[in-house]
């Protein structure tokens, strides 16, 4: 196994990215989509430990940051939704170009729901999607993020926003720092336009969905199910995965997840099918 980071030329700037390749001939490639803003620096250690465990399976993986985002150039306000769909394009064709192979995309929180959005737009290009802990509707996904402004706000004292205010203000053109990141009004009306179960394109694609559950044995979430049945309806394949462990995704502190990543290797490994 080899690793190697470099920067891969995406829509006229450069990305941050990782390459983790198998000894040999890759069997597959996957493209690893990040998270949003400060989740994508919480999950970089599992993340890099099942490109590793992808690797030992025999598959190539590439994981990158996003325009704006970690190593890659540019700023975080300049960021947009579309530009981040020409990133996943553009890593993917050079994967597919580099192995040989058609890519799984491999998505994670936000991520996913961007992942399968490409996907979307690209019917027969992605048989397979992974997607980890996918955030589902990206309107209450900006709700909540919005939310940290309204509380840091309070906890210091100054004046209250809501979130509609903070909402108004990035219509008319501010740019408003939420957690240490600035947003832009852009940025946040295409996140909130995306959701996973309205998306066309995603016919005979498989899908293997992890959901972190409390406790080994427990249901999904009714709202999880509703989310998988939207996907079957559009004709999907979709394979529900639930797991246990830190959701680390919310934690300020590096903990693990190895029932993620055991039943993710697992679901790879040559015996499993699919995936192709």
């Amino acid at each position: 196994m080899t690793m190697r980071p470099f920067f891969l030329e995406s829509d006229g700037a450069r990305l941050f990215a990782l390459e983790c390749l198998p000894q040999g001939r890759p069997r597959g490639a996957v493209l690893y989509v990040p998270p949003f803003a400060e989740e994508m620096n919480r999950c970089r250690a599992i993340v890099a430990e099942q490109a590793r465990a992808f690797a030992h399976l025999g598959y190539a993986s590439l994981c990158i940051d996003l325009f704006g985002t970690g190593e890659s150039e540019g700023e975080f306000e300049d960021a947009r939704w579309d530009i981040w769909e020409r990133n996943v394009s553009d890593a993917a064709s050079w994967l597919a170009d580099k192995t040989g192979q058609a890519v799984t995309l491999w998505g994670f929180r936000l991520g996913a729901l961007l992942a399968a959005s490409v996907a979307a737009k690209a019917p027969g290009r992605y048989p397979q999607l992974l997607l980890w802990q996918p955030v589902a509707d990206g309107k209450p996904f900006v709700t909540q993020t919005l939310r940290q402004r309204v509380a840091w706000l309070m906890g210091q004292g100054l004046p209250a926003e809501s979130t509609d205010d903070i909402r108004a203000a990035l219509a008319g053109g501010a740019v408003v720092e939420v957690a240490g990141y600035s947003l832009s009004g852009p940025l946040v009306e295409g996140i909130s336009a995306q959701k996973l179960g309205a998306l066309s394109g995603l016919e005979g694609v498989r899908i293997d969905w992890f959901e972190h559950v409390a406790d080994a044995g427990a249901e999904l979430s009714i709202a999880c199910r509703r989310n998988l049945d939207a996907l079957e309806k559009l004709g999907a394949q979709v394979t529900a995965h639930p797991f246990v462990g830190a959701p680390l995704w919310q934690l300020h502190k590096r903990d693990e997840a190895p029932d993620l990543v055991a039943q993710t290797t697992a679901r790879y490994a040559p015996a499993a099918t699919p995936p192709a």
